[in-house]
This record gives structure tokens, C-alpha cells and sequence, in this order.
């Protein structure tokens, strides 16, 4: 399980949609040049994960398989 937390993204670096499934992603660079992705379901954000010591296409893979529905989230509440 995933804390709900948002982070402070410097650049946003990519956006990945699915309009069947109404999920968005977007890839991000931090302050500290790591790569992570911002999670929305239905324009509702729903978490960011940071992915230190990876590259950009890390972050891109996350995003696109959450949009095609391999990657889940699970939140804690």
C-alpha cells in the first residue's frame, strides 16, 4: 500500500491518458532530478510516486501501464 502524498514536481515531463478508462498520468522531474509520476483517476488526483536512481523511461512504463490497467494503486486511507 501507497501513502497519499503529493510532491512538488518541478517540470512536468509527459502526460499519458486513457479515455476509456478515465486515468491520466504524468511524468515529472523533482528538484533533485529524480523522475516520478502524478496519478489522476476521473481528474482526481490520487498520488505521486518518486522513483530515485531511475531513468525517465522507469517513470514513463509506470505511467503508461497504469493508464492500460497493468499497474494498480493501492491507497492506504
Amino acid at each position: 500500500m501507497i501513502d497519499k502524498k503529493i510532491l512538488i514536481a518541478d517540470k512536468i515531463l509527459s502526460t499519458y491518458f486513457s479515455a476509456e478508462d478515465n486515468l491520466r498520468a504524468q511524468t515529472f522531474l523533482d528538484k533533485n532530478n529524480n523522475y516520478g509520476v502524478r496519478f489522476f483517476k476521473e481528474n482526481v488526483w490520487i498520488t505521486d510516486e518518486l522513483y530515485e536512481g531511475h531513468s525517465e523511461v522507469y517513470a514513463e512504463n509506470a505511467a503508461e501501464n497504469y493508464v492500460l490497467g497493468v499497474k494498480h494503486l493501492s491507497i492506504r486511507s
